[in-house]
């Protein structure tokens, strides 16, 4: 009976345990992790690319975020306006010199500076078209480009 009694604590703390962690994991994601939009920061747009569907637009925006630890930088994000839905694609923090370039399915990132300064969320994003499939957009980034050069 005793041993019994010590399984059963056991398990009833692994399991406080794993409780514990999923909900911080779902906090982290609805806190954290989903950045607020643009339009929710002090972001100017400088760079407007559509597919040629019309279903996808992928916009640069130049932010400043933060109250007390001030980040400056470019972020570009992805929108589907069927859906209205954001996804933030890539950051750089500091002033580089940013470009984009859509072609049919590629997002082409043109800049002037280190590839470690970029923070690219995912190499392939999805969206859906307006007659409800989905489509694939990968992106590259190109810092040979000479598009900033004077």
């Amino acid at each position: 009976m005793q041993i019994f009694k010590r399984m059963a604590l056991i398990l009833a703390a692994a399991g406080v345990t794993f409780g514990l962690i999923v909900i911080s994991i779902v906090v982290y994601q609805y806190t954290v992790m989903e950045p607020e939009t643009p339009h929710a920061g002090d972001c100017q747009l400088k760079q407007l690319e559509q597919t040629q569907d019309r279903a996808a637009e992928v916009h640069r925006y130049e932010c400043t975020r933060g109250s007390e630890t001030t980040w400056q930088g470019t972020e570009v994000w992805l929108y589907e306006p069927l859906t209205e839905d954001w996804q933030r694609m890539l950051t750089v923090k500091g002033e580089p010199c940013v470009r984009l370039r859509l072609n049919e399915r590629r997002l082409t990132v043109l800049h002037s500076g280190n590839k470690l300064d970029f923070n690219l969320a995912e190499p392939v994003f999805i969206y859906k078209e307006k007659e409800g499939t989905s489509r694939s957009l990968a992106v590259e980034i190109d810092n040979q480009a000479t598009t900033c050069k004077g």
